[in-house]
């Protein structure tokens, strides 16, 4: 499997943006730790690399709300099996052609995903799409949202784009 971007296409303020996203979910676990699981494609070791870069950027990054952010590396063959905590997902770019899975498994456990690729959209597996460069941009997939039980603060929902 060849990803679709490269990995520098995962830049810190693409984290910064979605770890400020999350802080307005509202029932987002407020204990002082966040764990997000960092999806990659289980046949890729690229996507692999992608998301071990990602998650040492992001547990580098301060979370919202003052907490800590923890990271754990999930394939998509192993996300559905996975009983570990995890507040929310973070998807690599490249493998929204797993949509059906990654779907599959966030409605299961009602959990958030969040990638900064446009094609998590269509693939209706991100609750978010939120990338930083040129400007933030962030998308919120309200069908996804309601199948996941996201609740974000009224605020919030009246400045993203809605699809």
């Amino acid at each position: 499997m060849r990803l679709a971007h490269a990995a520098s296409d995962v830049s810190a303020a693409d984290l910064q943006a979605a770890t400020r996203a999350i802080g307005f979910l509202q029932n987002l676990p407020h204990d002082g730790s966040i764990v997000i699981g960092i999806v990659y494609a289980s046949q890729s070791e690229e996507s692999k690399a992608l998301a071990a870069q990602t998650a040492a950027t992001l547990a580098s990054l301060p979370g919202p709300n003052k907490s800590v952010i923890r990271t754990k590396l999930v394939s998509i063959d192993s996300l559905a099996q996975t009983t570990e905590r995890l507040d929310a997902l973070f998807l690599v770019p490249g493998i929204s052609s797993e949509g059906s899975a990654i779907g599959d498994a966030i409605r299961r456990r009602r959990i958030i995903s969040i990638s900064n690729d446009p094609s998590c959209l269509d693939s209706n597996c991100c609750v978010l799409m939120v990338r930083a460069k040129p400007e933030v941009e962030i998308v919120l997939n309200t069908a996804v949202a309601d199948a996941v039980g996201a609740n974000f603060s009224t605020v919030f929902a009246m400045i993203v784009k809605r699809r």
